[in-house]
C-alpha cells in the first residue's frame, strides 16, 4: 500500500497520494502483484449498477483486469440486479466484458422458516436470548428481505423494544424517496406499481386500462413494455 501511496491509520483513516490517487490501473498493478504472490486479492465493488454514470469507462478496465491480472478476483455486487446486469453487458457482444465466464449469486428473501432461523442463528452469535414471539413478530412484519432482517437484528442489540416499528418507518421512507425519483423519470411508473398493487394479479390489460383512465389518455404497448422492464430491473 505504501508502494501506490495509500496510508491506513486508526481509527479508520485513508490518505491517498500520488499514483494512487491519479493512476487507478497503478493500484489494481499493486493488488496483482500481492495476488500473484501471495493468494488472490478480491477486490468488491458495491452498487456497481451506479457505475454507469461514472467517465472512467469502467466496463473495458473491468475487462482488463479479468484478462490480465490474474492476482484478482472482481466481485460486483448490486440491489438492483436487472440494472447491474444491463451496465456489465455480460450477453452483448458490443460489451468489453461479452463472452467472460462469470458466477452469479442471486440473494432472494427468505421464507419464513428460513427466515426466523436466521435471526436465531445471528442472535446466538452475539449471545443475545430472543423471545421466539419477537422473533416471529419481526419475520411477519418485514417477510424474509434479508436487509431488513439484518437491520432489525443491529437494532433489537441496540434498543430492544421498537426496533420492527423503526426499521419498518426507515424502510417505508427509503421506499417513498425510491418513488419520488421515479415519478420524476415518467408519471406512468407510480400508475402501473398502484395497478398491481390494488389488483393483486394484474394482467397487461387490467394495467393498461388502469393508467389509461387515471391519466385519461391511451398509453401504447412499447411505453408500457419498456416502463415494466425498467420496474423490473429495478427490483420493484
Amino acid at each position: 500500500m505504501k508502494k501506490i501511496g495509500i496510508e491506513v491509520e486508526y481509527p479508520v483513516k485513508v490518505r491517498i497520494r500520488g499514483e494512487a490517487k491519479d493512476n487507478l490501473s497503478k493500484v489494481f498493478e499493486a493488488l496483482n502483484e500481492i495476488g500473484l504472490k501471495k493468494g488472490k486479492v478480491p477486490v468488491v465493488f458495491d452498487e456497481t449498477q451506479y457505475l454507469k454514470y461514472s467517465t472512467l469507462g469502467l466496463r473495458p478496465f473491468f475487462a482488463h483486469i479479468y484478462d490480465y491480472m490474474k492476482g484478482i478476483t472482481l466481485i460486483l455486487t448490486g440491489s438492483e440486479v436487472g440494472l447491474l446486469h444491463d451496465f456489465l453487458g455480460l450477453d452483448d457482444p458490443k460489451s468489453e466484458l461479452y463472452g467472460r465466464y462469470y458466477y452469479t449469486v442471486e440473494l432472494k428473501p427468505f421464507n419464513e422458516d428460513k427466515s426466523k432461523e436466521f435471526l436465531r442463528r445471528g442472535f446466538k452469535e452475539v449471545i443475545v436470548e430472543v423471545k421466539e414471539s419477537v422473533i416471529g413478530e419481526a419475520v411477519k412484519e418485514l417477510d424474509g428481505i434479508v436487509g431488513w432482517l439484518v437491520y432489525f437484528g443491529k437494532l433489537y442489540l441496540e434498543r430492544k423494544e421498537g426496533a420492527i416499528e423503526e426499521v419498518k418507518e426507515i424502510g417505508s421512507n427509503l421506499v417513498k424517496e425510491e418513488l419520488k425519483e421515479l415519478e420524476i423519470r415518467s408519471p406512468f411508473y407510480l400508475l402501473i406499481l398502484k395497478a398491481i398493487a390494488s389488483l393483486g394479479k394484474a394482467k397487461w390489460k387490467n394495467i393498461m386500462d388502469y393508467v389509461t383512465a387515471t391519466t385519461g389518455r391511451k398509453v401504447n404497448n412499447a411505453t408500457l413494455y419498456r416502463e415494466l422492464n425498467t420496474l423490473m430491473n429495478m427490483g420493484l
